[in-house]
């Protein structure tokens, strides 16, 4: 099966739906091989968008509006749409993949993961700390840092899109939360903040957060900073994950890195699409290597391998 034709399976796509694909010019090869499977299959329509100004940019008020009227939506974009307005408004009707930063290069990759087995594992994960109140994180980096969760609010992103409503990455593989507002306290230090061309904050910056919201990173010039200052609630420390993609490996693309099986991510932003009550034109996700992760003071992970 090529990566397109798994792209429609996970979505379940079938004939006289309406497909909508939304792309720019940095996907638009990836689109139309996209478009190329979906017209077999059922209606398709492609829009092109401009390039949007970071991840959660919202896109032209005419696509988020089309958005609407369509069954499925995919869309392979260089900036996330996951966590914008359009998405969860047009969630009502639809089924959603987003692909955010997609390249050949992950279509032939982990995007072509066994889902069945992800989403096994993703359950497995989600029993063990459905329960649980209290997260702790430490990396060797010198990550130390802790927050709360609401009661079995873990949300599994396993790549199988089936219901309306629906929203997920592809490629899929992992869970996550947004951790309780004010809740998120300590330091979190960079082991690797790039995505394609652009480094958000040099390896080894520090990044202290009081009560759920950045005060400021070491990296003075670093392109989060300048989100900080300039974007509303960029500061908001909106998701933590847990990654479960066993064939994805680090390439310095956050779609695919914050997926990678035995890391973990924390996002600044926009926490209303996954349950929380801060809305940012921001969401962009940090990922960190080898942590040892606690549940309620239980080793959960340990150097970035899973205790059970």
């Amino acid at each position: 099966m090529n990566p397109s034709q798994t792209i429609l399976q996970c979505l379940n796509v079938k004939k006289d739906e309406n497909v909508l694909i939304i792309a720019d010019k940095n996907t638009e090869n990836i689109a139309h091989e996209i478009l190329h499977e979906a017209i077999k299959l059922t209606h398709a329509s492609l829009r092109i968008i401009p390039v949007g100004k970071q991840n959660g940019d919202e896109p032209p008020k005419n696509i988020a509006d089309e958005m609407k009227k369509y069954d499925v939506i995919i869309a392979p974009t260089t900036m996330s749409l996951t966590h914008t307005k359009a998405v969860q408004s047009a969630r009502h009707n639809a089924r959603i993949a987003t692909l955010p930063g997609i390249t050949e290069e992950i279509m032939k990759g982990s995007l072509l993961a066994d889902y069945n087995k992800i989403n096994s594992f993703n359950r497995k994960l989600s029993l063990k700390i459905k329960n649980c109140k209290d997260i702790k994180v430490k990396t060797k980096a010198g990550s130390d840092f802790s927050f709360k969760i609401r009661k079995n609010d873990w949300r599994s992103d396993g790549g199988i899109l089936h219901e309306k409503g629906l929203v997920g990455n592809l490629p899929a593989g992992e869970i996550f939360t947004a951790p309780i507002e004010k809740t998120f306290n300590g330091i979190i230090v960079i082991d690797s903040f790039l995505d394609k061309e652009t480094e958000y904050a040099k390896k080894g910056a520090r990044i202290e957060v009081k009560n759920g919201n950045a005060l400021s990173c070491s990296d003075k010039n670093s392109e989060l900073n300048n989100y900080f200052v300039k974007i509303k609630n960029a500061r908001n420390i909106a998701e933590f994950g847990i990654g479960t993609n066993y064939k994805a490996k680090l390439i310095g693309n956050i779609l695919n890195d914050e997926k990678i099986k035995g890391t973990v991510h924390v996002a600044f932003g926009n926490n209303t699409s996954m349950g929380g009550k801060i809305y940012s034109e921001l969401h962009l996700d940090t990922i960190l290597q080898k942590p040892d992760v606690y549940a309620d003071g239980k080793l959960l992970m340990k150097n970035g391998k899973f205790s059970f």
